[in-house]
């Protein structure tokens, strides 16, 4: 999919890094902050993972930038950054939710 921007072919750039938008989108929209706890560690797993490799396809199309394609890898650095800022902020609201639980339990 988007490991595609570090490949000498051509590909459609703008639909594979829309295809990770829209999932983005997509669990961004779940209700994380109140999910069970074993399912949320599992999510976190899952997205840190996810994350990790945006984060190696940015460093290597970095590394052999192609000009014309300085754009997507824009795109790319600002959906990484979204995409940790997001999470940053899901953990908080997770353990401020868990911490509530706490006081009124």
């Amino acid at each position: 999919m988007i490991a595609v921007v570090n490949s000498p072919y051509e590909s459609d750039f703008d639909h594979d890094i829309g295809q990770l938008e829209q999932y983005f989108t997509d669990i961004a929209s779940r209700p994380w902050e109140v999910s069970e706890r074993d399912y949320f560690n599992l999510f976190s797993s899952h997205f840190t993972f996810h994350t990790k490799i945006v984060e190696e396809i940015i460093f290597e199309a970095r590394r052999v930038l192609m000009p014309e394609r300085r754009i997507y890898v824009k795109r790319l650095v600002a959906y990484h950054k979204h995409a940790g800022e997001w999470f940053a902020e899901l953990q908080r609201k997770r353990k401020q939710f868990s911490q509530k639980d706490m006081v009124t339990a």
